[in-house]
């Protein structure tokens, strides 16, 4: 697991390089949220990387539940290929928006990024929900390298970030009203991106802590429905 944080970083690195080229050919173009995608996708679609310790390929979103055609896909980009002999694959999202502002935004539901990290084949967390044993011990092992990264460009200056959720140095947030994994577009970074393990550990934590706010909000909720029927009963004489 020691080694797989080294290799996000080399990862990291090497892709922030190219998204500062992507934004670059980005600049003079008219970009909406609209057609962001389909530019970055036509930037990269033939764009590789072969270097002694590392080699990058880029594609459409790849999916067996959702379809890229019907806008529905987790992610927007597919990254993949070999990071010091081990594969790796890594989802990448694109976003237009602000990077001077700290408000959270939506990334993409829960139930997406545990389906992604966790190889699980149904679309929602559910009882029969199974999560790829095998595939989950090669990611904890560090044999094989999973990450889910952002490429944010600037809707105003066309400046760009992109990071890693594993190198993100802040409380994660997961919005109880819409299931959905929310940062900031310009957020604290570590050092050291996080391994799997720990990842996935801090992913399920801030799940659980949104799911209790909707169980809470649910009682409130249903405790004074009960009120209600007692007003009721009291008004209706029976």
């Amino acid at each position: 697991m020691r080694m797989m944080g080294n290799e996000l970083k080399i990862l990291s690195n090497e892709l922030r390089a190219i998204f500062k080229e992507v934004a670059g050919e980005l600049k003079d173009k008219n970009v909406t949220d609209r057609n962001l995608d389909e530019l970055v996708l036509n930037v990269l679609r033939n764009k590789t990387v072969e270097k002694e310790n590392i080699e990058i390929n880029f594609s459409d979103p790849v999916d067996d539940i959702y379809r890229p055609e019907a806008g529905r896909t987790p992610y927007d980009l597919l990254c993949y290929g070999k990071v010091n002999n081990k594969p790796f694959k890594l989802f990448i999202n694109n976003k237009f928006g602000s990077l001077k502002r700290n408000n959270k935004n939506d990334v993409t539901t829960y139930n997406n990024l545990l389906r992604l990290y966790f190889g699980i084949k149904s679309q929602r967390l559910s009882e029969k929900a199974e999560i790829n044993r095998k595939l989950v011990a090669k990611r904890v092992r560090g044999e094989e390298i999973v990450s889910y990264a952002l490429f944010v460009l600037d809707k105003d200056t066309k400046d760009f970030n992109f990071f890693l959720l594993e190198e993100i140095d802040e409380p994660f947030y997961v919005n109880p009203r819409n299931t959905m994994f929310q940062v900031r577009y310009n957020p604290k970074i570590r050092k050291k991106p996080m391994s799997y393990h720990d990842f996935v550990r801090k992913l399920i934590k801030a799940i659980q802590k949104s799911l209790q706010k909707v169980i809470e909000k649910a009682e409130q909720e249903s405790s004074r429905l009960d009120s209600i029927l007692d007003e009721l009963s009291e008004v209706g004489g029976t």
